[in-house]
């Protein structure tokens, strides 16, 4: 967000996960307040739930397509999705990252070799297999589990590629 922020966008979407799972509802209230965070308000028609897959966001980004005033950034839950946005961009004839910024999350392997490639925000995974390694540890070495689960932080790190730029212009009406 921060990275968008300062490219000077402002009207930045969000495409969720399936919100009934808890790493998505963790990153759309991440979003809300990196929103926060930056001065920006939040925009309920600038989130849209997907389902973490290609079509699912082209889907989703469809649909921000269909609003009064498109997005000049929108942030993706995963890859996949942030993919999907890209191909129905392509389709729209919005062009990134002159017309359109997209940030993924997870950076997998092929957000490299797509056109434009894609900016990501990357986990380490070898500090993903120790956090999950810990946490069985700790559950099993528990007499009764957590009523509340346990919460654990996991470090990320911006990976800059060419899908996100300035803000070249404001806003446009959708379908324009």
């Amino acid at each position: 967000m921060q990275h968008l922020a300062a490219l000077r966008h402002s009207r930045i979407a969000f495409i969720t996960g399936p919100l009934r799972l808890k790493s998505a509802m963790a990153r759309k209230q991440a979003f809300l307040r990196s929103i926060e965070e930056i001065g920006l308000e939040s925009d309920p028609e600038l989130i849209v739930e997907g389902d973490h897959t290609m079509e699912g966001g082209m889907s989703a980004f469809a649909r921000l397509l269909a609003r009064p005033m498109r997005p000049t950034a929108v942030l993706c839950s995963n890859d996949m999705t942030a993919i999907g946005v890209m191909r129905e961009s392509h389709e729209a004839g919005i062009t990134i990252p002159r017309d359109l910024s997209v940030v993924g999350f997870d950076d997998i392997r092929l957000a490299q070799f797509v056109i434009p490639p894609l900016t990501s925000v990357r986990m380490s995974q070898t500090e993903l297999a120790r956090l999950a390694f810990d946490a069985l540890k700790g559950e099993l070495a528990r007499e009764t589990p957590a009523p509340n689960g346990t919460e654990y932080v996991l470090k990320t790190h911006l990976v800059l590629r060419e899908s996100t730029s300035l803000i070249s212009q404001v806003p446009k009406p959708a379908g324009k």
